[in-house]
């Protein structure tokens, strides 16, 4: 299971490095930053966050104690808005 799973309805595009997000049965779009992309692209790879964050570390200059805490943020960001099924891997 990866680390973030996104709802039936909702669509991801990471075009250009700005991901959207269309949940679909809403009909509404979310926009993600740069760095919130590279995150959700990783969490949708990887299985665990040891994977996860030593993906992101090539990419994105923070500790990995931020990474992780980034992927966490997003995880419940995702879910509380019901764009991410909620669960996922434990920390």
């Amino acid at each position: 299971m990866t680390l973030i799973r996104l709802a039936e309805q909702t669509v991801f595009d990471p075009a250009d490095g700005t991901g959207v997000l269309l949940d679909t049965a809403e009909g509404v779009y979310f926009e993600l930053n740069p760095t919130a992309t590279l995150i959700l692209e990783a969490s949708l790879r990887c299985e665990t966050y040891d994977e996860a964050v030593r993906d992101l570390a090539e990419r994105i200059d923070a500790t990995d104690g931020e990474l992780r805490e980034g992927i966490m943020s997003l995880a419940a960001q995702l879910t509380e808005s019901r764009l991410a099924e909620p669960g996922g891997v434990s920390p």
